[in-house]
């Protein structure tokens, strides 16, 4: 039977916690099922919380650790998983109960490495109504690779991934702080991806823990910083994608210069990019710059693990 490895890092969730929970044990479908919660140094009261509410869970495992950031915790969880599939689910995220199901039908169905599925945000989960739902609109990309670099493929709870091709890739990229893109950037080597167009998970809405929210910069950091580990690691990669790669990256810090710096158009990151349209053949050491850049111009606090 197909076996479904369960991965929630924690830091700081008591508020959801109850919840989370759970839509975890409510998931329906015919799985085995392992549990993995990595408490990444929360201070109030979440390890507790969650030794707790998962004593007579079974194949459960919690780590705890000081924090060092979801990359970090979620890898930790993959190494001593054993599933088939990897099902990540943040910290704050409401699944609805056929999430998994859904996810698990859709991407055997494809034989792909990922799949995805859509989330909502919400300004209260208690408001979250569930309805029965089947698979809509399903659509699979071969070679995802390109399409990833370009379309920036990532996420967690909406989404289920291929264990095997995560260790194949290696998993996160451990010297990042955010997970989810680097990760789906290693397994789109290893298979095709595949959409659905169910909502599978809800999150809360404009709260400042949320790393969507409140940690934007070193989102875009990392983005970046995901996108220049992975070019250094694989060289051999098409021009045609470096390329769009380096424009991306570029594209994001100009638009952080202008936005958080208060920079005009004529900035730092313009004039990279004038470099970039000159042909300038270290794609990837353009790519570093717009991270340094990033984190050159922040505080330590703001970007955790820059790029050296």
């Amino acid at each position: 039977m197909t076996k479904i490895s369960f991965i929630c890092p924690i830091y700081n969730k008591i508020n959801y916690l109850s919840q989370v929970l759970n839509s975890i044990k409510k998931q329906v479908g015919s799985f085995q099922k392992e549990y993995f919660f990595v408490n990444d140094g929360s201070t109030d009261g979440s390890l507790d919380f969650l030794k707790k509410n998962t004593k007579y869970w079974k194949n459960t495992k919690i780590f705890n650790q000081e924090n060092k950031g979801p990359a970090i915790a979620t890898q930790l969880a993959i190494k001593h998983s054993k599933g088939d599939f990897i099902k990540l689910i943040g910290g704050d995220d409401i699944m609805t109960p056929d999430c998994t199901k859904i996810l698990l039908d859709g991407i055997k169905k494809t034989n792909s490495v990922a799949i995805f599925s859509r989330y909502k945000l919400i300004k209260n989960l208690k408001d979250i109504f569930f309805k029965k739902q089947i698979m809509t609109n399903i659509k699979t990309i071969k070679n995802p690779l390109e399409e990833t670099v370009r379309s920036n493929y990532s996420g967690t709870t909406p989404n289920l991934y291929c264990n095997k091709a995560i260790k194949q890739s290696g998993g996160c990229n451990q010297k990042l702080f955010i997970e989810d893109f680097s990760l789906v950037l290693g397994i789109s080597k290893y298979g095709s991806f595949s959409f659905i167009d169910n909502i599978t998970t809800f999150g809360p809405k404009n709260d400042e823990n949320r790393i969507m929210t409140g940690k934007k910069t070193q989102l875009i950091h990392d983005y970046n910083a995901a996108l220049y580990y992975f070019l250094n690691d694989n060289d051999n990669i098409e021009h045609k994608i470096k390329k769009i790669a380096c424009k991306k990256a570029i594209g994001r810090a100009e638009k952080w210069s202008r936005r958080i710096l208060k920079k005009s158009i004529f900035n730092q990151m313009n004039l990279l990019k004038i470099k970039f349209y000159l042909r300038e053949r270290n794609l990837s050491q353009i790519i570093k710059k717009t991270c340094l850049y990033i984190s050159n111009n922040v505080s330590d606090k703001e970007v955790r693990y820059k790029v050296s």
